[in-house]
Order: C-alpha cells, then sequence, then structure tokens
C-alpha cells in the first residue's frame, strides 16, 4: 500500500524534443525540427531509437547537467503507450527567472506561493507563458521510464490535455502514436508552416473506451501481435526495421536520404526493388509538395530564420564570454534551453540582457 500523500511518479527515460542546435557563423542558434529528437542519459535506449528509426547517435551536453546522448531521427511518429497521468497536472502557465520557477497557475491560483493568479487577465499582457508537458512510453524500447514531451506550443496546449483527459478514463496504459502534425495559418497575410506534436490512438474506437473493457481488449491484442511478430522473425531475413512506414511518414528529402542511407546499411547494398519504388514514389510526391507549395502559397516568413536573427543579436550583446554560460543564463531565465525556445523567449531574454545593462551604465 503506498504511504498516504506521497505522490507516485514514474522514472524519466528522457526527453523528446522538437528543436536543436544548428551551425551559424561562428556558433550556433536554435532551431525547429520537422523530426523527433531524442535525448538522454542513457546510450542504450538512443542507440535503439536509432536503430528503430534511423539517424546518428551523437553525445550531448546540456545546460546545467551531466553529460547526455541523443539521436536526430528519420521519424515524424513513432507508437507509444500512455502511462495513466492526471490532466490536470500536464499544463501550467509558468514564470521563469535565473532563480528558476517563480509562478506556477493554473489562471486562477499561483500554486508556488498558493495566492490568486498574478498574472494579467489579458493573455497578451501575461507575464507567465503556456507550458504543456506529456509523459509516454516508447511502445519497442526497452525500459519502463518515460519519455517527456514539452512544448510551448498554443495548439498543443487546446490539444493535448483533452486526449490525455479522455484517455484517463481507461485506467491503464493505452497504446497510440505520437505525431508531428504539420500546420499550416495565414496571420496579417504572411503563411507559417509550423510542427505540432499531437497523440493519436487509432487503434481504440470510442465504444471501446466507454465500454470499461479497454484493458482486457489491449492485452488481448498485445499478446496477439507478438505471437504474430515473432513468428514473423522466424520466417523472415534481413532487416527488422519498418522502413515503409518511415518513408510513408518521411515529409523531406534530406529525411528520405537519411533512411535510404539506413536502408542500404541493413541490406548490405541490395535493397528490395518494390522498397526502392516506395523510396521513388514518396520523393517524388515529397517535391511534388514542395513545387505546390512555391507556386500557391506567398513566401512563408521561416521561423528558423527568425529564431536564427534573434539569436545572432543575442549572442552579440552577450556579456558572458563562454557560449556555454550563455546557454546556463538563458536556461535559468527562460525554463529550458533555447533549442526549445520561442521566438517570444528570445526576445524576452534580449529584453533582459539590454535592461541589465542600462542598469549597470546607470550606476
Amino acid at each position: 500500500m503506498p504511504i498516504l500523500g506521497l505522490q507516485i511518479s514514474q522514472a524519466e527515460a528522457g526527453r523528446i524534443r522538437l528543436g536543436m542546435k544548428v551551425a551559424a557563423g561562428r556558433g550556433t542558434r536554435p532551431a525547429k525540427l520537422d523530426r523527433f529528437r531524442f535525448t538522454s542519459p542513457r546510450k542504450n535506449l538512443i542507440e535503439k531509437i536509432a536503430e528503430l528509426y534511423g539517424g546518428t547517435v551523437q553525445p550531448w551536453q546540456p545546460p546545467r547537467r551531466a553529460a547526455q546522448w541523443e539521436v536526430v531521427t528519420n521519424a515524424t511518429e513513432v507508437p507509444v503507450v500512455v502511462p495513466p497521468q492526471d490532466p490536470a497536472q500536464s499544463q501550467w502557465l509558468e514564470l521563469w527567472s535565473a532563480g528558476g520557477c517563480q509562478r506556477r497557475c493554473d489562471g486562477q491560483t499561483e500554486t508556488i506561493s498558493r495566492q490568486a493568479c498574478l498574472c494579467d487577465p489579458d493573455p497578451a499582457l501575461r507575464d507567465c507563458k503556456m507550458h504543456t508537458r506529456l509523459r509516454v512510453m516508447l511502445e519497442d524500447v526497452p525500459g519502463m521510464g518515460a519519455w517527456r514531451v514539452d512544448t510551448g506550443s498554443y495548439y498543443a496546449a487546446t490539444e493535448l490535455p483533452g486526449i490525455a483527459q479522455l484517455l484517463a478514463q481507461a485506467q491503464g496504459a493505452i497504446p497510440g502514436r505520437l505525431i508531428l502534425d504539420q500546420r499550416t495559418v495565414v496571420r496579417d497575410g504572411k503563411t507559417k508552416n509550423f510542427v505540432v506534436p499531437v497523440l493519436d490512438c487509432a487503434d481504440i474506437t470510442p465504444k471501446e473506451l466507454m465500454s470499461g473493457r479497454v484493458q482486457e481488449l489491449m492485452t488481448a491484442r498485445a499478446a496477439a501481435a507478438i505471437d504474430g511478430s515473432l513468428g514473423a522473425k522466424a520466417l523472415t531475413a534481413g532487416s527488422v526495421t519498418d522502413f515503409r512506414s518511415l518513408i510513408a511518414a518521411a515529409k523531406t528529402r534530406d529525411a528520405l536520404l537519411d533512411l535510404h542511407k539506413q536502408a542500404m546499411e541493413e541490406y548490405k547494398g541490395a535493397v528490395p526493388a518494390d522498397l526502392l519504388a516506395e523510396f521513388t514514389a514518396r520523393a517524388q510526391a515529397v517535391q511534388a509538395a514542395t513545387d505546390a507549395a512555391v507556386v500557391t502559397a506567398p513566401a512563408p516568413a521561416s521561423p528558423g530564420d527568425l529564431l536564427g536573427e534573434a539569436w545572432a543579436d543575442i549572442m552579440a550583446e552577450s556579456p558572458w564570454d563562454s557560449a556555454d554560460e550563455l546557454e546556463q543564463r538563458f536556461c535559468q531565465l527562460v525554463g529550458h534551453s533555447s533549442d526549445e525556445a520561442s521566438l517570444e523567449d528570445m526576445h524576452k531574454f534580449l529584453a533582459a540582457i539590454r535592461h541589465a545593462k542600462a542598469q549597470e551604465a546607470a550606476a
């Protein structure tokens, strides 16, 4: 029996990230990704993820933490298991500073000080920013730890908690897919393209979810799938990577090239003709979509370029000598690393630097 009042949690195996640092001039800048990036202190888990979803395993040094490992995969969707979690604890309005998280609000109550929310009710004037967190387990990766997805996306904030609340009715873990959904919006006459993490549970019907027998159904399906996969592995040879699913999910030419390189290695240069045909067909579809976007849409303002410009301004005005210290200060003020930052985060940090310089000059 658990200790009364003790909150049970799940060990964190790693993070699923939607951005990373890229080279820019003499330094680096944060950029958004169109595929999943995984980080973890456990190299064997990252190696398994690379085996399943492609990518190169590399060491990674996060700010204010011990060294870890990372891989930028070719996958825009991965099979997951969603463990039970309280939707009310997955989303907050938060304010971060150099001293850590200063406010954590639900819109009415600030939970750290246990007072009424201190922010302006107008979202445009609010100091706190939305933070949405989701815990998932990777279906085909060993271990019982959870992988955490953090996002400041407005669309994820409105969609993910609702799905988590619906799944909570199942009273147990639910299989699903974590997907990077491509979105497009037009604001002030400009088209912007971006990705939003989406949780989908296509194997479960609403009728099954409401039946009260979801866990029984899932157990039976999982047993059948394991029996079937063991039989298939005994009869077939060659690659165990599901290239067909990865090819169908690839959204860019670079992702397809990485997949093709991986297939050449796994098949030792003799990629099956039907798989090569799928590579060719998907490459043509990706190119056609790119050409159509160029013809029918106005030139979008690239979020990556805007982020790069903002980071270049930060580096130019940084009072710190090393990039590591700059990154550490950024994490302290904003609450997460610069490769996961929004343009608003960049502007907030730059404003803080300029304010500190002004105060120092006045003194």
